[in-house]
């Protein structure tokens, strides 16, 4: 509030209050320009001007007119009224006194130590137009505070990648499936050229082939372990088995000169009650429970079969046609180890093309050199996470890969497998934090920094602040 009469440029101002009107300052005062005069030729134009430092504000207040320069403007504004003119426009003599003046602008922060002047600005014709003059300040105004908000604390995630241990066995792979080789009855000599026989023992040969294509892997075996149905005497069909088995092996060891003999082995099962038993219960067949009570019994193979076509004779006959044949097939795993990869550019290599082949640790090295956050670095524990799903520690890097890249739906899944360990609760509290769960966030921070880990102190810390600033 004004504590009396001030001039600034002439102009006596009085009862001056500047207050806060939701975010804009509302000033309003009284002026009094008695003590102007204006020549005939001269305009003068004066402003309130809101000044702290560098910073300013200019509101127009009004414009007084000599008596040349004022009739020169009526007759522009073909007014018959004498001097009606704009608002705010007035011949100097006329200008009301006390003018009440009223003034809004936004608020900002450096307006708190803000003065106000009254400038003028010449114009007209009178010699002096564009001449401006600075009022000096008017001592007795004080301008609103606003308390400034408190600023909101930043969280910075930091990503902790777990280095995993060194693999100190040989990286052992294998490969496998199944094919349904058929022999005549009675029979154990592989005819290729009976039914489908040709292209079941391609798949055999070609799956090995395929592994061998690969100069980074080694065939260290190859097993074929044949099955027989449980129709007929086990006894029978031990021998059978086996001697088909071995036939299937001696013809695809033939087959391929560059592996030696002693690589192929072979297996056998005389029956195959364990795929009877997942056949039947997969099934719709009538009297299903009981068939299976029957097949899980202790008692004797050859005393099973008796007992089912003895009591459910039409169930026996459909199995002997829709499930017997599916039972006598032969299951190959072709198993070979990996070399070594000691260099993130050889692990990098087959990264796309053979991923299998590394271990968690290569994957590990094979992002070495791939910058944090770009799609190349995550893209490497993306891949890792494909081969090894359920690997804690490929899970917890996976999460932090995908988060660096905002990614943080994909490191919400890969946390659902990373386990419970100290560094994997630090890395869910960074997720809660970037989701702004700060709740969940201060947990798991507490959990870790309770287990050790150094970078959840001032992780802690800030997710308390932003909970206690949500507040």
């Amino acid at each position: 509030m004004a504590y009396g009469q001030e001039y600034s440029n002439d102009v006596a101002v009085t009862n001056v209050e500047f207050v806060l009107d939701g975010e804009d300052l509302l000033g309003q005062m009284d002026l009094d320009f008695s003590h102007i005069y204006a020549s005939p030729t001269e305009q003068r134009n004066y402003s309130l001007v809101i000044y702290a430092g560098e910073n300013y504000v200019t509101l127009p207040i009004a414009s007084l007119l000599g008596r040349s320069w004022f009739y020169h403007y009526a007759r522009e504004k073909r007014t018959n009224e004498p001097f009606a003119m704009d608002q705010h426009t007035w011949y100097w003599k006329k200008a009301p006194t006390p003018f009440h003046f009223v003034a809004v602008t936004p608020y900002q922060q450096w307006m708190e130590t803000a003065q106000i002047r009254i400038d003028a600005e010449a114009g007209g014709c009178c010699g002096k137009e564009g001449e401006y003059v600075k009022g000096v300040p008017v001592l007795s105004v004080k301008m609103p505070y606003i308390e400034p908000e408190p600023e909101k604390p930043v969280y910075r995630p930091q990503f902790i990648y777990v280095l995993p241990p060194a693999e100190t066995t040989v990286k052992q792979r294998d490969i496998s499936g199944e094919a349904y080789v058929v022999f005549a009855s009675g029979k154990t000599a592989v005819d290729p050229a009976y039914k489908d026989n040709a292209v079941e023992l391609e798949k055999i040969r070609a799956t090995i082939d395929s592994v061998r294509a690969d100069v980074d892997v080694t065939i260290t075996d190859v097993v074929l372990k044949g099955y027989s149905s449980p129709d007929g005497k086990l006894a029978t069909n031990e021998k059978l088995s086996k001697a088909r088995t071995q036939a299937i092996k001696d013809y695809v060891s033939k087959l391929d000169t560059l592996l030696e003999d002693k690589v192929f082995k072979a297996e056998s099962v005389a029956e195959n009650w364990d795929g009877l038993r997942s056949a039947v219960e997969a099934s719709e067949l009538s009297a299903k429970d009981k068939l299976l009570e029957i097949i899980d019994s202790d008692i004797a193979p050859d005393k099973k079969e008796a007992k089912i076509k003895a009591n459910y004779p039409k169930q026996w006959a459909a199995m002997v046609k829709d499930i017997f044949p599916l039972l006598r097939r032969t299951d190959y795993r072709v198993s070979y180890t990996v070399k070594s990869y000691t260099t993130a550019e050889d692990a990098r290599r087959i990264l796309h093309t053979a991923p299998a082949n590394l271990s968690i640790t290569e994957f590990f090295l094979a992002a070495q050199g791939y910058e944090m956050g770009t799609y190349e670095f995550d893209e490497v524990f993306k891949i890792a996470a494909r081969i090894y799903p359920y690997d804690p520690v490929v899970n917890i890097n996976a999460a932090n890969a995908a988060m660096s890249l905002g990614n943080l739906t994909a490191a919400e899944a890969y946390l659902k497998r990373a386990g419970d360990s100290p560094v994997a609760r630090y890395t869910k509290g960074v997720l809660c934090a970037l989701q702004e769960d700060w709740e969940g966030a201060v947990m798991f921070f507490t959990s870790a920094k309770a287990s050790g880990v150094p970078e959840a102190t001032a992780a802690c810390e800030i997710a308390k602040e932003l909970l206690e600033f949500g507040k």
